[in-house]
């Protein structure tokens, strides 16, 4: 079996594709095969069709978050996590996201890396929401370097691990998928599903409240940061 590619949102363009299962030897590759409940209806970057053609904007300056107005805790229970919310649906999911107070850290991070307008460009989409205590958790010195005002390019592209730009449900992930990073694949955040689908890690991050459903989407919560890796090789460390 090989492993099957989803791609995140990629640099200042939306790159969309879907989830794959695994597949045997004949099967191809092409973009027009989708998994069901997904859509290939956005496989195409803003730039146009070809991902050669897509042009890499210079991220927009935002003024510099201190880091010590970010919340690092967690101030509900993560059962409670959207529980008093009567519809979910009537929220596009970063609107949903922001309702909780244990991702405001996570919301804050999404707008200063400037990718709020890249998500209200998107059809539908899924959110890997780390909690803020998974930021907390963050080894020492990363988030405070991630923060500063030259480093939005790395905040910009951190950030962009946590969103899939097609709405996918905690029951299509298997252990026979991969996200992808890069053209070649040998960059990617792995998926790992295990006890009979209970248990569900992105990129060594568990997945600890699953499938809130927003009107355009759908939120994964996350106990950690995800972590990318290489071809044949342990975690990049790059953030």
């Amino acid at each position: 079996m090989r492993k099957r590619m989803l791609k995140p949102i990629a640099a200042m363009a939306v790159v969309a594709t879907t989830l794959f299962g695994c597949a045997s030897s004949n099967d191809s590759m092409d973009n027009t095969t989708a998994m069901e409940g997904t859509s290939m209806s956005q496989t195409e970057t803003m730039g146009g069709n070809d991902a050669s053609e897509t042009t890499v904007m210079a991220p927009v300056a935002v003024a510099a978050v201190p880091i010590a107005t970010l919340n690092l805790t967690n101030t509900e229970d993560v059962g409670d996590m959207f529980e008093n919310i009567d519809d979910t649906e009537k929220y596009d999911a970063f609107e949903l996201a922001k309702k909780s107070p244990n991702l405001s850290t996570f919301v804050t991070l999404i707008k200063q890396a400037n990718l709020v307008s890249d998500l209200e460009r998107l059809e539908e989409y899924t959110l890997f929401a780390p909690t803020n205590e998974a930021f907390a958790n963050m080894p020492e010195g990363r988030l405070e370097m991630l923060l500063q005002p030259d480093n939005k390019a790395q905040l910009m592209q951190f950030m962009q691990h946590y969103i899939l730009p097609s709405e996918v449900s905690s029951a299509q992930f298997n252990s026979t998928q991969r996200i992808s990073l890069s053209e070649n694949g040998e960059r990617y955040i792995p998926v790992d599903v295990r006890m009979n689908g209970t248990v569900t890690t992105i990129g060594g991050a568990q997945i600890i409240k699953s499938d809130i459903q927003a009107s355009n989407g759908r939120i994964h919560v996350i106990d950690g940061i995800i972590t990318p890796v290489e071809t044949g090789g342990a975690g990049t460390g790059a953030y």
